[in-house]
């Protein structure tokens, strides 16, 4: 394999992956603003549509294991590209229904979709281009989708506003294939563009970019090792934790009493800080470890859910809460899966995240309803705060053990 010249292909490809997350979020503003209009021209219930989320979530987990090996050994640009297709297929269609029940369509589509270009898609796209700073690499994007996240719900209410649900759904799926050239033509392996990963030839590099010294466990090995459980352990709780802030603009609406515009504000002052959290979290990890990101994101959180359980006195407090929450709000799209890289090496890196996946996607989408249980019973969010803070400090311990027993495997691997 070649070596590259000063701007090194590895950064075409985190702008693939940047349209990769422009794509799919675009397609995950299948539901939020469109549920108050689907919900009164279907007549049905709120929950009977929303479920096509969690078959959504359920359809893609399933799909992992398959795709981690397709998108390993096949042409990665033409699957990538087939998978968001799919995902803008299932969002036109959904301007088609006149049925509840036809949204679940669309849900397995775009699940399947989803799990051949999202979150375990950019994870393992970013580890098989950098052996370093894989930490911003994943950062950058994870940013990015965030900011997407914050451009589609606007894009999406204006639209429902002027032409109707119907017409947004067939305006977005048009405005989310935007990406589908760039991703067809530039999204490459290494082995497709014949030259090494990002930082391959600066260390043990060369050899192991190749496959001969770098290190990992198989899949079989990890089963066998709590470190791959506790690693485990650590992304699930971040897959629940991550889930809180998202009731924030509910929060300061339904518990505080303030206006849907107060509402509007709070969810801003989250996604805003986590645009910056990507970046920063990236960078932490990469300068200094995963111990330090996971520090990073358990101050924050515990921070943040603080100052929102202060808010309950204060609603003003409900703005700085948030964006501290905003600022920890990456853990689960960079923290987790720099962690797996870190505990169980890149090796074989793909077949191991996308088994942990399968369990973190499933949780995630099954606590959903759940931890709204906390205001249907008690009439207060302060339980959900208060199990997050415990989440986030459980990771804190569960991912240092976890990096503690893989430098000790490590050591003695060496030694033998």
């Amino acid at each position: 394999m070649k070596k590259q010249g000063s701007v090194h292909y590895a950064w075409v490809v985190v702008f693939c992956c940047v349209m990769m997350s422009f794509t799919s979020m675009i397609a995950n503003a299948a539901c939020g603003n469109f549920t108050t209009p689907v919900v009164q021209e279907l007549g049905c219930s709120v929950s009977s549509f929303t479920l096509f989320i969690s078959i959504q979530a359920g359809s893609m987990a399933l799909m992992y294991p398959i795709a981690a090996k397709v998108l390993t050994t096949k042409p990665i640009g033409k699957v990538v590209t087939a998978a968001l297709l799919l995902q803008l297929i299932a969002l036109g269609l959904m301007g088609t229904y006149h049925s509840v029940y036809s949204f679940y369509l669309s849900g397995v589509l775009s699940g399947v979709g989803s799990a051949f270009s999202y979150l375990i898609a950019l994870p393992i796209i970013i580890n098989m281009w950098f052996k370093e700073k894989a930490g911003l690499a994943l950062g950058i994007v994870t940013s990015f989708g965030s900011a997407f996240g914050i451009l589609s719900s606007l894009l999406s209410a204006q639209l429902i506003v002027h032409v109707g649900w119907r017409n947004a759904y067939f305006i977005l799926a048009l405005c989310g294939m935007v990406s589908l050239p760039v991703v067809f033509f530039l999204l490459k392996t290494p082995q497709e563009k014949n030259v090494l990963p990002y930082g391959a030839g600066q260390s043990a590099g060369g050899a192991a970019a190749q496959g001969g010294g770098e290190w990992g466990l198989t899949r079989k090995q990890a089963f066998r090792h709590p470190m791959f459980y506790l690693a485990w352990l650590t992304c699930l709780c971040y897959s629940l934790g991550s889930g809180v802030p998202s009731y924030s603009a509910t929060f300061a609406t339904m518990e505080l009493g303030q206006s849907i515009q107060f509402g509007s504000y709070a969810a801003v002052c989250v996604s805003l800080g986590m645009i910056a959290c990507g970046f920063i979290l990236g960078f932490i990890n990469d300068r200094f470890g995963a111990r330090a990101g996971m520090i990073w994101g358990a101050a924050f959180n515990v921070a943040g859910f603080s100052v929102m359980m202060l808010a309950i006195r204060s609603p003003m407090l409900v703005l700085p809460g948030c964006i501290l929450l905003g600022l920890g709000g990456s853990m689960y799209t960079v923290q987790a899966p720099l962690i797996a890289r870190s505990v169980l090496g890149p090796r074989h890196y793909s077949e191991i995240w996308s088994v942990m996946m399968i369990g973190n996607s499933l949780m995630g989408a099954l606590s959903f309803g759940p931890m709204g249980l906390f205001y249907d019973k008690t009439g207060s969010y302060l339980g959900a705060f208060l199990l997050a803070m415990a989440l986030f400090t459980a990771a804190l311990f569960t991912g240092w053990a976890a990096l503690s027993l893989s430098a000790r495997f490590r050591a003695k691997a060496a030694a033998e």
